[in-house]
């Protein structure tokens, strides 16, 4: 039956292209391995059944599964289309036509699921405006994805709001995914500065549309988008050229950003990833080859979780193991992250959670007060070790030891495996916890890996306390890593002791250094008390003085711009007439209001204007004073000032006299 079951799977990749081999399993195991069931329930409904059949409805599980459902939520089940839905829109009975039918719609925003039952004569509007109605986004800002593939990527058929439902051919249940990008706020978040955020772990929540699945992925703050990238396209064999993404923020412009930089509201975003127009599909194989680490774990996992037995794939199960660390790394954090990752692909998820780097791991176990250390686990992992697979698998990632260690301990971990990494380890403990501890490790021997170095400090330096090698079984394991806790707790004792009587004592030098500063109070407030009274004194003086000096200041800027206004009229005057001149001159005196006289010549043709630019360059501008003749007794300034002295009869010499307005 195995034998069936791998080449049924095979014919079924074959047939529908589907590399992921959980999702072949998912829905072979629907349709209880029925090969023609299965392809009619994966291809769409009008392509492989007459229009009479077409009635009849997809697998509730393959369209549960598809929704994200589960036994657990029965709310966000998708209603039948013999079962009324809460969100149907209603249309009246004279607008439906015989050809019209109801499509059951499973719209999914972040954590909500919305039950939509739509008659095919409506518009894609009409769903909108009733996701506004539950959800409250608005329909200008609602981005709806999972559309039949060939409506995304055809320009001419691209679905917008006016778009009727019955020209999409559309089967009848249809599941969506709604994103509104500009409803999010991108604000940064208040108090958290950018180098916390490279050191925070953000949840990726991402919705692969392509192969029907949904990931939550964790990166830190220092990843960049491409990272992101890079990490899904391992995940969805989908090329990072041809991903299709939706939900960034639109401050995204390159993909070398981090993701500290984008200033996300929070440590959560959701994203929907799909294959672009013109992606080539991969080639169909008979076995996928699981080149990934994120895709063995996943067909891992199908295997389990469908009864597939492991020999049906024992052919490429060589090809699935990569290396818990990249040869050459310079990353310590980055490689530790790493290890971890593939750890959890290898041996799954139930395994101890080992920090970034050796500094922080030193930091959170050894670093704090007596009452607050424990000690730190320090796992040596060798890939070449004929105890590795054992070790890890049924003493490493028992609940047992993970329980243990979790609540005792402080775990690191390093694959020693390529001579670089283990050389690049050597170095970082002879900085961090000195030359015993390399040499150490630098003599273990390939037999007694995997191994455990305990590490624990008391009064001075952290030191090692004992190695536990691999060839240990599991009461042996647990019976030295008790003994480990039972020796370091005797000895940190005497040191919580000290610290307790230490904190003791400067609680009470707090107590009396508080009184002294209390008795200083009353002092203090009499002395400021009289200091604020002079200081108030002062300032009224100063405020005085300033007040002085502004008027000074503008007083004498006020003077400056006259004199410049004055020269600058002066300026435009032509010079005085020579004595020696044929042409007829005018010689003009002004009495000043002061008792004072001022004047000059000027030709019988110049104007009346040059004469009043004259006065007003003295200092007497026409708007503060008029400009009298003698007889007739006129005001000049009310004159045409493009008439010369001549006609106004100043020539040969006339007196004016100034009087202010």
């Amino acid at each position: 039956m195995e034998e069936n079951k791998v080449q049924i799977l095979a014919d079924f990749q074959s047939c529908t292209g589907i590399e992921d081999v959980g999702e072949s399993i998912m829905y072979l195991e629907a349709t209880n391995w029925n090969l023609l069931d299965a392809i009619n329930s994966f291809m769409p409904e009008e392509s492989q059944t007459l229009p009479s059949e077409r009635e009849a409805e997809l697998p509730m599980e393959l369209v549960e599964g598809a929704a994200g459902v589960t036994a657990d939520n029965p709310e966000k089940q998708s209603t039948s289309r013999n079962t009324k839905s809460p969100h149907s829109i209603p249309v009246a009975v004279d607008d439906v036509q015989l050809a019209s039918r109801l499509l059951n719609f499973s719209v999914q925003y972040k954590e909500n699921m919305v039950p939509l039952e739509v008659p095919d004569s409506e518009t894609v509007a009409a769903i909108k405006s009733a996701l506004h109605s539950e959800l409250g986004v608005p329909p200008c800002r609602q981005e709806l994805c999972g559309w039949r593939q060939n409506h995304i990527n055809d320009y001419e058929n691209r679905i917008t709001d006016d778009t009727v439902l019955s020209s999409l051919q559309l089967p009848e249940r249809t599941h969506l995914f709604l994103v509104a990008p500009d409803h999010m706020n991108l604000a940064p978040v208040d108090g958290m500065s950018l180098s916390n955020r490279l050191n925070t772990n953000y949840r990726l929540h991402v919705i692969d549309t392509t192969n029907n699945k949904d990931y939550t992925l964790h990166f830190p703050g220092s990843k960049t988008v491409l990272d992101v990238k890079l990490g899904l396209r391992d995940v969805t064999n989908i090329p990072v050229r041809y991903q299709h993404w939706v939900g960034w923020p639109d401050s995204l412009k390159d993909e070398n950003t981090k993701l500290a930089a984008l200033d996300l509201p929070d440590t959560v975003l959701e994203l929907i990833l799909s294959r672009e127009e013109g992606a080539p599909k991969p080639k169909k194989q008979l076995l996928v080859e699981l080149a990934s680490s994120e895709s063995d774990n996943d067909f891992e996992d199908a295997a389990e979780c469908f009864g597939i037995d492991d020999d049906m794939f024992q052919a490429s199960s060589s090809k699935r193991i990569q290396p818990l660390m990249p040869e050459d790394v310079s990353d310590e954090a980055a490689a530790v992250f790493n290890f971890d990752k593939e750890f959890e692909n290898r041996y799954g998820i139930c395994h101890p959670s080992f920090h970034g780097s050796l500094a922080d791991a030193l930091q959170t176990s050894c670093h704090q007060p007596a009452k607050e250390r424990r000690p730190l686990a320090i796992y040596l992992h060798h890939d070449a070790s004929v105890l590795t697979n054992v070790f890890c698998t049924q003493l490493l990632c028992s609940e047992t030891v993970v329980s243990y260690l979790t609540l005792n301990f402080v775990t690191w971990a390093w694959d020693l495996t390529f001579e670089s990494n283990k050389t690049f380890l050597l170095a970082i403990l002879s900085q961090h916890l000195g030359m015993t501890a390399a040499n150490t490790v630098k003599n273990l021997t390939l037999d007694s890996l995997p191994a455990f170095i305990i590490i624990t400090k008391v009064r001075s330096t952290p030191e090692i306390l004992t190695v536990i090698p691999g060839n240990v079984g599991l009461d042996d394991l647990m019976t030295r890593l008790v003994h480990a806790v039972e020796v370091f707790n005797s000895e940190i004792q005497s040191e919580i002791w000290e610290e307790g009587e230490r904190e003791a004592r400067e609680q009470v030098k707090r107590e009396q250094d508080l009184a002294y500063e209390e008795s200083l109070l009353a002092d203090r407030a009499k002395e400021e008390a009289r200091r604020q009274e002079f200081e108030e004194k002062m300032k009224l003086e100063e405020e005085k003085l300033m007040k002085e000096e502004e008027l000074e200041q503008l007083r004498q800027h006020e003077e400056a711009i006259k004199v410049a206004v004055r020269k600058s009229l002066a300026e435009q005057l032509p010079p005085e007439p020579p004595s020696d001149t044929t042409q007829p001159v005018s010689h003009i005196r002004v009495r000043l209001p002061n008792g004072g006289i001022i004047g000059r010549s000027f030709t019988a043709e110049t104007p009346l204007s040059l004469l009043l630019i004259y006065i007003a360059s003295e200092g007497y501008p026409t708007e503060q004073y008029k400009v009298l003749a003698s007889w007739p007794r006129i005001d000049l300034t009310t004159t045409d000032e493009k008439k010369t002295l001549e006609e106004l009869k100043l020539y040969p010499k006339e007196t004016l006299t100034l009087e202010e307005r």
